[in-house]
């Protein structure tokens, strides 16, 4: 336990030394300040947007995820760049348990963070119970871009500019919301697409698909992420 503390507090260590983490850190605060009382004064001085609260409110349950999830890959493409992630190896606490800690904290607090967007934002009706499942699911974007980040990059900077790739690619299935062709559905292939599908499906009652078979998709993806991760990595 002592060995997990000393990592939680060697990672919040370097993210406080690093301007771009600390901004990275701080921003899915933001977020919420964003949607509890910037986005209301928008929605009232121009009443064409409030078709579109929704959309705003998966924007900022999206970047509270990922941007925990580039914190983490970018401290680990740190620790890649100068072979500290082979060397953890040789420690006695399982190399998997460690990188699963990481993965761990981004949920955890990337969860808090987007369920205080939905449940208190005021911008969508009050469903706490649906609200938790949805902020939890969105939270899986931070482990899931960590080892992306991890396993495509050779270097921070090949990882800062995936990191625009992954924030425009995810941000994608929001379009469509506002072209509602058949065609775009095919963003079901991108994860956040059944996030923002949940969260739309939400304002309705009854049984939600779009929530528990984007728990699916997601889960998946982080098995096999996981395994590619190992096996490129630790090789």
């Amino acid at each position: 336990m002592n060995r997990f503390i000393f990592l939680i507090r060697h990672d919040l260590n370097t993210s406080f030394r690093d301007p771009l983490f600390k901004g990275l850190m701080f921003f899915p605060f933001v977020c919420f300040i964003l949607v509890r009382w910037v986005f209301p004064v928008l929605f009232e001085s121009f009443p064409v947007l409030n078709a579109y609260r929704e959309v705003f409110v998966m924007w900022a349950c999206m970047q509270s995820a990922t941007m925990f999830g580039f914190i983490y890959g970018f401290l680990m493409l740190e620790e890649k760049e100068e072979n500290l992630l082979r060397a953890l190896r040789i420690l006695p606490v399982p190399t998997g348990l460690l990188i699963a800690v990481r993965q761990t904290i981004g949920i955890l607090i990337s969860s808090a963070v987007n369920f205080c967007i939905l449940e208190w934002g005021g911008i969508l009706p009050v469903n706490p119970s649906v609200y938790l499942l949805i902020a939890f699911q969105m939270s899986l974007l931070s482990p899931l871009i960590m080892l992306l980040l991890t396993v495509l990059a050779k270097t921070r900077m090949e990882g800062l500019a995936q990191m625009k790739i992954f924030n425009l690619l995810f941000i994608a299935p929001g379009i469509v919301f506002f072209l509602p062709q058949k065609a775009l559905h095919a963003f079901a292939l991108i994860p956040t697409y059944w996030s923002f599908r949940a969260i739309d499906r939400s304002l309705i009652s009854g049984w939600n698909p779009w929530l528990w078979g984007g728990f699916v998709f997601y889960f998946g993806l982080l098995f096999v992420l996981n395994r590619v991760f190992s096996k490129r990595v630790f090789v």
